[in-house]
Protein backbone atom coordinates (compact mmCIF):
# COMPACT_ATOMS: atom_id res chain seq x y z
CA UNK A 1 0.00 0.00 0.00
CA UNK A 2 1.22 3.49 -0.85
CA UNK A 3 0.99 6.61 1.29
CA UNK A 4 1.17 9.76 -0.87
CA UNK A 5 1.85 13.07 0.82
CA UNK A 6 2.96 16.49 -0.34
CA UNK A 7 5.09 19.10 1.42
CA UNK A 8 5.39 22.76 0.44
CA UNK A 9 8.44 24.87 1.25
CA UNK A 10 10.16 27.97 -0.07
CA UNK A 11 12.76 27.76 -2.83
CA UNK A 12 15.63 30.26 -2.79
CA UNK A 13 18.84 31.15 -4.62
CA UNK A 14 20.83 34.12 -5.83
CA UNK A 15 19.37 36.82 -8.07
CA UNK A 16 20.31 35.03 -11.31
CA UNK A 17 18.64 31.78 -10.18
CA UNK A 18 15.49 33.54 -9.00
CA UNK A 19 15.32 35.53 -12.23
CA UNK A 20 15.65 32.30 -14.23
CA UNK A 21 12.74 30.65 -12.38
CA UNK A 22 10.52 33.72 -12.73
CA UNK A 23 11.23 33.98 -16.47
CA UNK A 24 10.50 30.26 -16.91
CA UNK A 25 7.20 30.55 -15.06
CA UNK A 26 6.26 33.57 -17.15
CA UNK A 27 6.99 31.62 -20.35
CA UNK A 28 4.88 28.70 -19.13
CA UNK A 29 1.99 31.09 -18.44
CA UNK A 30 2.23 32.47 -21.98
CA UNK A 31 2.43 28.92 -23.32
CA UNK A 32 -0.66 27.95 -21.35
CA UNK A 33 -2.67 30.86 -22.72
CA UNK A 34 -1.54 30.08 -26.27
CA UNK A 35 -2.27 26.34 -26.09
CA UNK A 36 -5.70 26.67 -24.53
CA UNK A 37 -6.84 29.27 -27.06
CA UNK A 38 -5.82 27.01 -29.95
CA UNK A 39 -7.26 23.95 -28.25
CA UNK A 40 -10.60 25.65 -27.77
CA UNK A 41 -10.60 26.89 -31.38
CA UNK A 42 -9.58 23.72 -33.22
CA UNK A 43 -10.93 21.11 -30.84
CA UNK A 44 -9.91 17.49 -30.39
CA UNK A 45 -7.66 17.28 -33.48
CA UNK A 46 -5.33 19.90 -32.08
CA UNK A 47 -4.95 18.11 -28.75
CA UNK A 48 -4.71 14.56 -30.10
CA UNK A 49 -1.57 15.15 -32.20
CA UNK A 50 0.92 15.55 -29.37
CA UNK A 51 4.03 15.55 -31.60
CA UNK A 52 2.68 18.34 -33.80
CA UNK A 53 1.67 20.32 -30.72
CA UNK A 54 5.18 19.91 -29.29
CA UNK A 55 6.81 21.16 -32.52
CA UNK A 56 4.58 24.25 -32.65
CA UNK A 57 5.26 25.12 -29.01
CA UNK A 58 8.97 24.42 -29.45
CA UNK A 59 9.20 26.90 -32.32
CA UNK A 60 7.37 29.64 -30.43
CA UNK A 61 9.17 29.04 -27.10
CA UNK A 62 12.71 27.91 -28.04
CA UNK A 63 14.22 28.94 -24.69
CA UNK A 64 11.84 26.79 -22.65
CA UNK A 65 13.34 23.59 -21.25
CA UNK A 66 12.31 20.59 -23.38
CA UNK A 67 11.36 18.43 -20.37
CA UNK A 68 9.18 21.20 -18.92
CA UNK A 69 7.39 21.55 -22.25
CA UNK A 70 6.77 17.80 -22.52
CA UNK A 71 5.42 17.64 -18.94
CA UNK A 72 3.09 20.56 -19.64
CA UNK A 73 1.60 18.94 -22.75
CA UNK A 74 1.27 15.57 -21.04
CA UNK A 75 -0.38 17.11 -17.97
CA UNK A 76 -3.08 19.12 -19.75
CA UNK A 77 -3.75 16.98 -22.82
CA UNK A 78 -7.23 15.30 -22.72
CA UNK A 79 -6.99 11.55 -22.29
CA UNK A 80 -9.65 8.94 -23.02
CA UNK A 81 -13.20 10.26 -22.64
CA UNK A 82 -12.14 13.37 -20.78
CA UNK A 83 -13.75 16.50 -22.21
CA UNK A 84 -11.72 19.23 -23.84
CA UNK A 85 -10.52 21.82 -21.33
CA UNK A 86 -12.20 25.18 -21.48
CA UNK A 87 -9.98 28.20 -21.84
CA UNK A 88 -9.14 29.64 -18.47
CA UNK A 89 -6.21 31.28 -16.79
CA UNK A 90 -4.24 28.71 -14.83
CA UNK A 91 -1.36 29.04 -12.45
CA UNK A 92 1.94 28.34 -14.15
CA UNK A 93 4.09 25.62 -12.62
CA UNK A 94 7.38 23.87 -13.37
CA UNK A 95 6.90 20.09 -13.07
CA UNK A 96 9.97 17.95 -12.55
CA UNK A 97 9.13 14.23 -12.51
CA UNK A 98 12.60 12.96 -11.62
CA UNK A 99 13.11 12.20 -7.95
CA UNK A 100 16.91 12.15 -8.28
CA UNK A 101 16.84 15.94 -8.65
CA UNK A 102 16.08 16.15 -4.93
CA UNK A 103 19.36 16.11 -2.96
CA UNK A 104 20.31 15.93 0.70
CA UNK A 105 23.66 17.34 1.80
CA UNK A 106 24.47 17.46 5.51
CA UNK A 107 27.67 19.46 4.96
CA UNK A 108 25.98 22.69 3.83
CA UNK A 109 25.16 25.41 6.36
CA UNK A 110 22.29 27.30 4.72
CA UNK A 111 20.15 24.20 4.27
CA UNK A 112 20.57 20.45 3.86
CA UNK A 113 17.99 20.10 1.08
CA UNK A 114 18.58 21.11 -2.53
CA UNK A 115 16.95 20.73 -5.92
CA UNK A 116 19.08 20.19 -9.01
CA UNK A 117 17.28 21.71 -11.95
CA UNK A 118 18.52 22.88 -15.37
CA UNK A 119 22.17 22.59 -14.26
CA UNK A 120 21.51 24.80 -11.25
CA UNK A 121 21.25 23.99 -7.54
CA UNK A 122 18.37 25.65 -5.66
CA UNK A 123 18.28 25.62 -1.83
CA UNK A 124 15.01 24.71 -0.07
CA UNK A 125 14.00 26.53 3.12
CA UNK A 126 11.81 25.15 5.90
CA UNK A 127 13.58 22.75 8.27
CA UNK A 128 10.48 21.53 10.13
CA UNK A 129 8.72 20.51 6.93
CA UNK A 130 11.75 19.08 5.15
CA UNK A 131 12.71 16.92 8.14
CA UNK A 132 9.60 14.86 7.42
CA UNK A 133 11.22 13.66 4.18
CA UNK A 134 13.33 10.84 5.58
CA UNK A 135 14.27 9.17 2.27
CA UNK A 136 15.05 11.48 -0.70
CA UNK A 137 14.67 8.53 -3.12
CA UNK A 138 10.93 8.42 -2.34
CA UNK A 139 10.39 11.89 -3.82
CA UNK A 140 8.51 11.27 -7.08
CA UNK A 141 7.40 14.69 -8.30
CA UNK A 142 8.52 18.27 -7.77
CA UNK A 143 6.47 21.35 -8.66
CA UNK A 144 7.79 24.91 -8.57
CA UNK A 145 5.25 27.74 -8.55
CA UNK A 146 4.82 31.37 -7.52
CA UNK A 147 2.35 32.65 -4.95
CA UNK A 148 2.14 36.21 -3.60
CA UNK A 149 5.49 37.13 -5.18
CA UNK A 150 7.19 34.22 -3.41
CA UNK A 151 8.61 31.09 -5.05
CA UNK A 152 7.53 27.77 -3.56
CA UNK A 153 8.35 24.14 -4.15
CA UNK A 154 5.77 21.37 -3.70
CA UNK A 155 7.30 17.93 -3.12
CA UNK A 156 5.29 14.73 -3.60
CA UNK A 157 6.51 11.98 -1.28
CA UNK A 158 5.42 8.35 -1.80
CA UNK A 159 6.01 5.85 0.98
CA UNK A 160 5.45 2.11 0.60
CA UNK A 161 3.65 0.65 3.63
CA UNK A 162 3.50 -3.15 3.95
CA UNK A 163 0.05 -4.70 4.23
CA UNK A 164 -0.88 -6.33 7.51
CA UNK A 165 -1.67 -10.02 7.24
CA UNK A 166 -5.19 -10.79 8.35
CA UNK A 167 -4.10 -13.74 10.49
CA UNK A 168 -1.98 -11.53 12.71
CA UNK A 169 -4.60 -8.83 13.23
CA UNK A 170 -6.25 -8.82 16.64
CA UNK A 171 -7.19 -5.21 17.37
CA UNK A 172 -9.79 -3.85 14.92
CA UNK A 173 -11.81 -0.64 15.37
CA UNK A 174 -14.78 0.58 13.34
CA UNK A 175 -15.40 4.29 12.79
CA UNK A 176 -18.79 5.90 12.14
CA UNK A 177 -18.75 9.53 10.98
CA UNK A 178 -21.76 11.79 11.33
CA UNK A 179 -22.41 15.49 10.84
CA UNK A 180 -21.85 16.36 14.51
CA UNK A 181 -19.55 13.64 15.83
CA UNK A 182 -17.31 10.67 15.14
CA UNK A 183 -17.78 7.46 17.11
CA UNK A 184 -15.41 4.50 17.36
CA UNK A 185 -16.40 0.96 18.24
CA UNK A 186 -14.11 1.10 21.28
CA UNK A 187 -16.49 3.65 22.89
CA UNK A 188 -14.48 6.74 21.92
CA UNK A 189 -16.43 9.88 20.90
CA UNK A 190 -15.09 12.90 18.98
CA UNK A 191 -17.27 15.94 18.38
CA UNK A 192 -17.59 18.01 15.19
CA UNK A 193 -20.21 20.47 16.47
CA UNK A 194 -17.91 23.43 15.88
CA UNK A 195 -17.54 22.60 12.20
CA UNK A 196 -21.23 21.75 11.86
CA UNK A 197 -22.37 25.07 13.34
CA UNK A 198 -19.93 26.99 11.15
CA UNK A 199 -21.43 25.34 8.06
CA UNK A 200 -25.01 26.01 9.21
CA UNK A 201 -24.33 29.67 10.00
CA UNK A 202 -22.67 30.07 6.62
CA UNK A 203 -25.77 28.68 4.90
CA UNK A 204 -28.29 30.43 7.15
CA UNK A 205 -26.77 33.88 6.70
CA UNK A 206 -26.02 33.31 3.01
CA UNK A 207 -22.33 34.19 3.43
CA UNK A 208 -21.28 33.38 -0.12
CA UNK A 209 -18.28 35.72 -0.04
CA UNK A 210 -16.88 34.10 3.10
CA UNK A 211 -15.12 30.84 2.29
CA UNK A 212 -15.04 28.12 4.96
CA UNK A 213 -12.50 25.85 3.20
CA UNK A 214 -9.52 26.96 5.28
CA UNK A 215 -11.43 26.55 8.54
CA UNK A 216 -12.67 23.09 7.47
CA UNK A 217 -9.22 21.89 6.44
CA UNK A 218 -7.60 23.15 9.65
CA UNK A 219 -10.32 21.64 11.84
CA UNK A 220 -10.15 18.23 10.16
CA UNK A 221 -6.36 18.17 10.25
CA UNK A 222 -6.35 18.68 14.00
CA UNK A 223 -9.18 16.20 14.56
CA UNK A 224 -7.66 13.42 12.44
CA UNK A 225 -4.27 13.92 14.08
CA UNK A 226 -5.85 13.44 17.50
CA UNK A 227 -7.79 10.34 16.38
CA UNK A 228 -4.81 8.68 14.68
CA UNK A 229 -2.54 9.31 17.68
CA UNK A 230 -5.14 7.88 20.06
CA UNK A 231 -5.52 4.77 17.89
CA UNK A 232 -1.75 4.31 17.78
CA UNK A 233 -1.44 4.62 21.57
CA UNK A 234 -4.17 1.99 21.98
CA UNK A 235 -2.35 -0.46 19.72
CA UNK A 236 -5.05 -0.53 17.02
CA UNK A 237 -3.94 -2.48 13.94
CA UNK A 238 -6.89 -1.96 11.56
CA UNK A 239 -9.28 0.99 11.25
CA UNK A 240 -12.46 0.25 9.29
CA UNK A 241 -14.34 3.06 7.50
CA UNK A 242 -17.49 3.17 5.39
CA UNK A 243 -17.20 3.66 1.65
CA UNK A 244 -19.09 6.95 1.28
CA UNK A 245 -18.58 7.55 -2.45
CA UNK A 246 -22.33 7.38 -3.12
CA UNK A 247 -23.38 9.43 -0.11
CA UNK A 248 -24.24 12.58 -2.06
CA UNK A 249 -26.53 10.58 -4.33
CA UNK A 250 -28.85 10.16 -1.34
CA UNK A 251 -29.48 13.94 -1.28
CA UNK A 252 -29.85 14.90 -4.92
CA UNK A 253 -32.72 16.69 -6.64
CA UNK A 254 -31.71 15.33 -10.04
CA UNK A 255 -31.88 11.73 -8.82
CA UNK A 256 -35.11 12.30 -6.92
CA UNK A 257 -33.57 11.60 -3.51
CA UNK A 258 -33.85 15.11 -2.11
CA UNK A 259 -34.35 15.31 1.65
CA UNK A 260 -35.16 19.00 1.79
CA UNK A 261 -33.03 22.06 1.24
CA UNK A 262 -31.44 22.19 4.68
CA UNK A 263 -30.69 18.48 5.01
CA UNK A 264 -29.36 18.35 1.44
CA UNK A 265 -26.98 21.18 2.29
CA UNK A 266 -25.80 19.45 5.46
CA UNK A 267 -25.05 16.16 3.67
CA UNK A 268 -23.40 17.77 0.64
CA UNK A 269 -21.36 20.39 2.50
CA UNK A 270 -19.74 18.15 5.11
CA UNK A 271 -16.27 17.14 3.90
CA UNK A 272 -16.44 13.40 4.49
CA UNK A 273 -13.99 12.69 1.66
CA UNK A 274 -11.42 15.11 3.09
CA UNK A 275 -11.83 13.58 6.54
CA UNK A 276 -11.29 10.04 5.22
CA UNK A 277 -8.24 11.09 3.19
CA UNK A 278 -6.65 12.77 6.20
CA UNK A 279 -7.34 9.92 8.63
CA UNK A 280 -6.18 7.33 6.09
CA UNK A 281 -2.72 8.70 5.37
CA UNK A 282 -2.09 9.63 9.01
CA UNK A 283 -3.03 6.14 10.17
CA UNK A 284 -0.86 4.57 7.46
CA UNK A 285 2.12 6.62 8.63
CA UNK A 286 1.61 5.20 12.12
CA UNK A 287 1.39 1.62 10.82
CA UNK A 288 -2.39 1.30 11.11
CA UNK A 289 -4.10 -0.47 8.20
CA UNK A 290 -7.18 1.32 6.82
CA UNK A 291 -10.00 -0.65 5.16
CA UNK A 292 -13.43 0.31 3.79
CA UNK A 293 -16.71 -1.60 3.65
CA UNK A 294 -20.07 -1.11 2.01
CA UNK A 295 -22.20 1.02 4.40
CA UNK A 296 -25.39 -0.99 3.77
CA UNK A 297 -27.46 -1.62 6.92
CA UNK A 298 -24.80 -0.47 9.39
CA UNK A 299 -27.35 1.85 11.02
CA UNK A 300 -30.35 -0.53 10.88
CA UNK A 301 -28.74 -3.68 12.28
CA UNK A 302 -28.52 -4.54 15.96
CA UNK A 303 -24.86 -4.95 16.91
CA UNK A 304 -25.83 -7.49 19.60
CA UNK A 305 -28.21 -9.99 17.91
CA UNK A 306 -27.83 -8.87 14.25
CA UNK A 307 -31.58 -8.33 13.93
CA UNK A 308 -33.04 -5.60 11.74
CA UNK A 309 -36.28 -5.36 13.70
CA UNK A 310 -35.10 -2.09 15.18
CA UNK A 311 -36.34 1.43 15.80
CA UNK A 312 -34.90 4.88 16.47
CA UNK A 313 -37.36 6.95 18.54
CA UNK A 314 -34.73 9.67 18.70
CA UNK A 315 -31.87 10.49 16.38
CA UNK A 316 -29.14 9.41 18.80
CA UNK A 317 -31.01 6.45 20.32
CA UNK A 318 -31.09 2.91 18.92
CA UNK A 319 -33.51 0.21 20.19
CA UNK A 320 -33.66 -3.44 19.15
CA UNK A 321 -37.17 -4.87 19.37
CA UNK A 322 -35.89 -8.46 19.59
CA UNK A 323 -33.18 -8.38 22.28
CA UNK A 324 -34.25 -5.02 23.84
CA UNK A 325 -30.81 -3.50 23.35
CA UNK A 326 -30.71 0.25 24.00
CA UNK A 327 -27.59 1.95 22.70
CA UNK A 328 -26.28 5.14 21.18
CA UNK A 329 -27.14 4.96 17.46
CA UNK A 330 -23.69 5.99 16.22
CA UNK A 331 -21.94 3.62 18.63
CA UNK A 332 -24.14 0.80 17.37
CA UNK A 333 -23.21 1.75 13.79
CA UNK A 334 -19.47 1.77 14.51
CA UNK A 335 -19.70 -1.68 16.11
CA UNK A 336 -21.52 -2.97 13.04
CA UNK A 337 -18.80 -1.54 10.80
CA UNK A 338 -16.21 -3.52 12.74
CA UNK A 339 -18.33 -6.69 12.70
CA UNK A 340 -19.23 -6.49 9.01
CA UNK A 341 -15.56 -6.11 8.09
CA UNK A 342 -14.66 -9.22 10.10
CA UNK A 343 -17.57 -11.21 8.62
CA UNK A 344 -16.66 -10.26 5.04
CA UNK A 345 -13.23 -11.93 5.25
CA UNK A 346 -11.21 -8.74 5.70
CA UNK A 347 -13.42 -6.98 3.17
CA UNK A 348 -12.55 -4.60 0.39
CA UNK A 349 -14.07 -1.25 -0.50
CA UNK A 350 -16.89 -3.05 -2.32
CA UNK A 351 -17.55 -5.75 0.25
CA UNK A 352 -21.13 -6.27 1.47
CA UNK A 353 -22.03 -7.49 4.96
CA UNK A 354 -22.91 -11.16 4.74
CA UNK A 355 -26.07 -11.33 6.77
CA UNK A 356 -29.02 -12.09 4.52
CA UNK A 357 -28.46 -11.92 0.72
CA UNK A 358 -32.17 -11.30 0.13
CA UNK A 359 -32.12 -8.16 2.19
CA UNK A 360 -28.99 -6.55 0.77
CA UNK A 361 -29.80 -3.39 -1.16
CA UNK A 362 -28.82 0.22 -1.37
CA UNK A 363 -26.80 1.79 1.48
CA UNK A 364 -28.81 3.11 4.39
CA UNK A 365 -26.89 5.56 6.49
Amino acid sequence: MKSCKSYTCKISGNQNKIRYLEQTLSSIQELSDFVFVLGTTYGQQFWSDQKRLYKICRQLFPDLNSKILQNFISLYQPKGKRKLPKYQSIQAGIFVDQGQNFKFDSSTKLTNFWIRFSRRNFPLLGKKILKKIKDPEKVKLIQIFKRKNQLYCKISYVNEIPNIESKKVSNIVGLDVNTKRIVLSNNKFYHMKKLFHRKIEHHKNNLKNKNTNNFTRDFLHKLTTQISNDLSNQGVEVLVLENLKSLRKSASRKLGTSKGRKLNYIINSMSYGMFQNFIEYKCLDLGIQVEKINPAYTSKTCSNCKSRNTSRPRQVEFICNDCNLKLDADLNGSRNIETFYTMSQWGTSDSIPRLDPKLVGSPCL
